[in-house]
C-alpha cells in the first residue's frame, strides 16, 4: 500500500487540492467562476499587468499560496490574452514572479526563517521534500514545479540542505520556464474552458479535475506495470 501511495504521490497531491478547493468554495459560497473571471478582467483593466506578477509571487510563496487564487488568476490572464504575443507576455510576467518566489523559499529554507512557518503544519511536507531533493537531487525540482504549493516546499528544502545556489537557481529557472510556457501555451489554445480545472464549487468542474486525476493514475498505474511485467 505504502509503494503505491509513493506512486500515486503527484495526482494524489493534486486530489487534494481539487477538494480543499470545493471545499472551501462551497464553505465560504465563494461566486462562480464567470463572475469571479469579471472581477479580475476588471483588475487588469485598472492597474494593468502587475496583477499577475504580484499574483504570481503570492502564488509561489510558501504557506500563502495554499490560501490565494494565483493559479486561477494567472489562467485568466493567458485565457484572456488578445493574441499569441499577449499571452507569451503574461507568461513571461508569471514566469518573473514565480521565480521570485522560489528565491524567496530558498533564503527561508537556507536561513531558518521557515521554522517560523513550520506550526502551520509544515513539517512533515517539508521533511518529505527533503528526503525527495536528497534521492533524486536536481530532478526533484524539476518534478515538482508543475504545482507551485509543492515546488515552494522544495524550494525550501534546498535551502535547508545549502544546495549551492547557482545550482538551485540553473535548475528552478529551467523548470519554471518549461512548466509555465508548456502549461500557459496550452491554456491559452484551450480558452476559457481550461479555467474549469482551476476553479471549483460547481459539481461540473469537480467532476472533470477528478477525471483528470483518475486518467493519470490509471496512466502511472499502467506504466508500473508494464516496468514489473515486461515481454
Amino acid at each position: 500500500m505504502k509503494y503505491y501511495l509513493k506512486l500515486l504521490s503527484l495526482p494524489l497531491s493534486l486530489l487534494a487540492t481539487f477538494l480543499s478547493l470545493f471545499i472551501a468554495w462551497r464553505l465560504f459560497d465563494l461566486p462562480s467562476t464567470e463572475i469571479l473571471t469579471e472581477h479580475i478582467n476588471t483588475w487588469f483593466d485598472s492597474y494593468g499587468l502587475i496583477i499577475i506578477f504580484i499574483s504570481a509571487c503570492i502564488e509561489g510563496m510558501l504557506l500563502f499560496g495554499g490560501y490565494f487564487p494565483g493559479v486561477f488568476i494567472i489562467f485568466v490572464s493567458v485565457a484572456s490574452a488578445n493574441s499569441l504575443s499577449d499571452a507569451l507576455i503574461r507568461i513571461c510576467i508569471g514566469t518573473l514572479g514565480l521565480m521570485c518566489a522560489h528565491l524567496a523559499n530558498y533564503i527561508l529554507g537556507k536561513y531558518g526563517w521557515h521554522k517560523l512557518l513550520i506550526k502551520f503544519g509544515l513539517k512533515a511536507s517539508i521533511k518529505e521534500s527533503k528526503e525527495k531533493l536528497l534521492k533524486h537531487g536536481s530532478s526533484a525540482i524539476f518534478g515538482s514545479y508543475w504545482l507551485p504549493s509543492m515546488s515552494a516546499l522544495t524550494d525550501t528544502a534546498a535551502g535547508i540542505l545549502n544546495m549551492p545556489f547557482r545550482k538551485f537557481f540553473i535548475t528552478s529557472f529551467t523548470a519554471v520556464l518549461f512548466w509555465n510556457f508548456l502549461v500557459g501555451i496550452i491554456v491559452y489554445s484551450i480558452g476559457s474552458d481550461a479555467l474549469t480545472i482551476v476553479t471549483s464549487g460547481g459539481m461540473t468542474e469537480l467532476m472533470i479535475q477528478l477525471s483528470i486525476v483518475a486518467i493519470w493514475c490509471i496512466i502511472l498505474l499502467i506504466l508500473d506495470f508494464r516496468k514489473k511485467h515486461p515481454r
